[in-house]
């Protein structure tokens, strides 16, 4: 099952569904700076780290309730911005029995051995006015996937909003393996959006 975070982190050697970058502009290089971008402090009763996929034929939709970032933006320092996304991995809830009862084993994010998941974004890149798309590195289990992130950034004066979503083949990121390897149970496909409003520190 997956996951995120973000934060909005939240992590690779297989995404099995590739992200369609079809619609997206030419990528801008980003301007050679060896300063950090400006940091954000992240507002968590209006941020979000979310997760859907099917269980059992149904739709499940669940959150991990605690996650932390660090995050250095800047739309004209994107050399000096990163972001890293620490998740609990056992804060994961989807209000559904089975599930629930389940995230937190061995089987899946084993939260007892590995308690927390992160992404920690090796660079960014512009495709298009306030759209980006992240390269980092998710670590889930003690193993490092590489993920890419789309996402979005709107700043108005000391407020930025990001969102952004990604589809996380939980097969390879090594999760339910042993009670579902063949998905006949769970999907394979997770759906990660993450939903940040932060304020220039």
């Amino acid at each position: 099952m997956l996951k995120v975070l973000t934060v909005a982190s939240l992590a690779l050697a297989a995404l099995t569904t590739p992200l369609n970058f079809a619609d997206a502009q030419p990528a801008k290089k980003a301007p050679a700076s060896k300063a950090a971008a400006a940091g954000w402090t992240i507002d968590a009763r209006q941020s979000r780290i979310a997760f859907s996929t099917k269980w059992a034929g149904n739709a499940v939709n669940g959150t991990f309730r605690q996650w932390s970032g660090d995050i250095k933006f800047d739309p004209n320092n994107l050399a000096g911005s990163q972001a890293v996304i620490t998740i609990m991995t056992g804060s994961a809830l989807t209000g559904v029995k089975e599930p629930d009862d389940n995230l937190a084993t061995s089987d899946w994010f084993d939260a007892r051995k590995f308690p927390t998941a992160r992404y920690v974004t090796q660079s960014m890149r512009s495709v298009g006015p306030g759209r980006y798309v992240a390269e980092g590195i998710l670590t889930v289990k003690g193993m490092n996937y590489r993920v890419p992130l789309p996402f979005t950034v709107a700043i108005s004066g000391n407020v930025a909003t990001m969102t952004g979503q990604v589809k996380l083949d939980r097969m390879a990121l090594k999760l339910g393996l042993e009670s579902d390897a063949g998905a006949e149970w769970v999907a394979r496909e997770t759906v990660v959006n993450v939903a940040v409003r932060a304020t220039r520190k």
